[in-house]
């Protein structure tokens, strides 16, 4: 029952922002909102941090954790995904990489480091605010969940004013098997991992389940009360998102599915243009429907973990 009046308000929020046609809200203006919300949340979720008791020491435990889902969620994706691609690629995958003259220089930009940068720094406000203004903290928990709901309803408006119609996602075979045999192996490395450092396995599952999705699986698993939690997500999240940036241009000279899998639920806005670029436009598709598949999920998995 607990998980029903967790997960429900939340994933309702998200199809209403999916199904209502709310004229005002443009793409351009919901784009500028989420932005400027999750830098908001972001900071918030820094402030709830270091409100905490033995803020650095359970900042470090964060670091470490992140860093070790970050090696299981390597060692087993890779590993299926490589598979995956052997023996389910079709003959729209079978194509030769665009031999693309990007150099890492361009792959790590510095609009991507600036980005990447601009995101920590939030944090880091809020926690310093947090730690001088800790009485405060009670009130944040709360404030967090409201903006949250606000946040899924605008996720889902962008949705929606994408195009994207679940029946064709979920008909495209290769986007669901790479996206399929992505959650089943990350989910696989969070418990893996969440045995190896002693947490209950399922904040392992929960930490995992944002494939990527920096900006949301951090926000929501510190919204559902776990700060800490929701920091090591956040930096799994984040280091995953950069390390992709890198490894796409070698990953798409040996399969698609290892360059869009672990690309996560990037794969259908962020990662997109540099994965069309060293596959082709055909992937396209692919991309969409894998990527879209794990943004969905994300919202349902994490709050269904966390209150299990």
């Amino acid at each position: 029952m607990t998980v029903i009046f967790t997960l429900g308000p939340l994933l309702f929020a998200l199809l209403v922002g999916y199904w209502v046609h709310i004229t005002p809200l443009t793409p351009s203006r919901v784009n500028g909102l989420l932005s400027q919300l999750t830098y908001l949340i972001l900071a918030l979720i820094g402030f709830s941090l270091g409100a905490l008791e033995n803020f650095s020491e359970k900042l470090l435990t964060a670091g470490q954790q992140a860093v070790l889902f970050l090696i299981m969620i390597c060692f087993f994706s890779w590993t299926a995904l490589f598979f995956s691609g052997r023996y389910f690629v079709n003959k729209t995958s079978r194509h030769h990489p665009s031999q693309s003259t990007i150099s890492t220089k361009d792959i790590l930009s510095w609009a991507i480091l600036n980005e990447a940068l601009k995101t920590i720094g939030w944090v880091l406000i809020g926690s310093v605010l947090g730690y001088f203004f800790a009485d405060f903290a009670t009130y944040i928990d709360n404030l967090v969940m409201f903006l949250l709901y606000l946040l899924l309803f605008l996720i889902g408006c962008q949705l929606r004013q994408g195009h994207y119609r679940l029946r064709k996602l979920f008909l495209n075979s290769q986007g669901v098997i790479i996206a399929s045999v992505t959650v089943f192996s990350t989910l696989f490395a969070g418990l893996t991992t969440a045995l190896i450092v002693d947490i209950p396995w399922q904040h392992g599952l929960a930490v995992v389940s944002g494939f990527g999705w920096y900006s949301l699986s951090g926000i929501l698993i510190t919204g559902l009360g776990n700060p800490v939690l929701g920091t090591t997500a956040f930096l799994l999240d984040l280091s995953r998102e950069i390390f992709t940036l890198m490894l796409i241009p070698i990953f798409s000279r040996i399969s698609p599915h290892l360059s869009i899998g672990f690309s996560g639920a990037t794969a259908m806005d962020f990662t997109l243009p540099m994965l069309s670029r060293f596959h082709s436009a055909e992937v396209i598709p692919i991309c969409i429907a894998s990527g879209f598949i794990m943004s969905l999920l994300t919202p349902i998995l994490i709050p269904l973990f966390l209150e299990m």
